[in-house]
């Protein structure tokens, strides 16, 4: 188990090997006690995160699953995180 202060500075890559940004806060429910996210900056005035259900793999580097759009007839598009 890690603590939430070492996934600070932590690169975040996409499974399409696209560099997304570096951890900046952990971001967790209050209620929970659970994360629920990694923030890595600001777009827009809100802060840009992944939520932690796209975490596939975290040891040197953050790991995280594209989201893939479906079109009609089945195929899909990788888009960015």
């Amino acid at each position: 188990m890690k603590k939430a202060s070492e996934y600070y500075g932590m690169r975040i890559y996409s499974d399409r090997a696209r560099y997304i940004g570096a951890v900046e806060d952990v971001v967790i429910d209050d209620k929970e006690g659970a994360v629920v996210g990694l923030a890595f900056g600001r777009r827009e005035g809100k802060v840009a995160s992944v939520p932690y259900s796209s975490i596939m793999a975290i040891g040197d580097i953050v790991l995280v699953r594209t989201k893939k759009p479906t079109e009609p007839g089945g195929a899909g598009v990788a888009a960015g995180v």
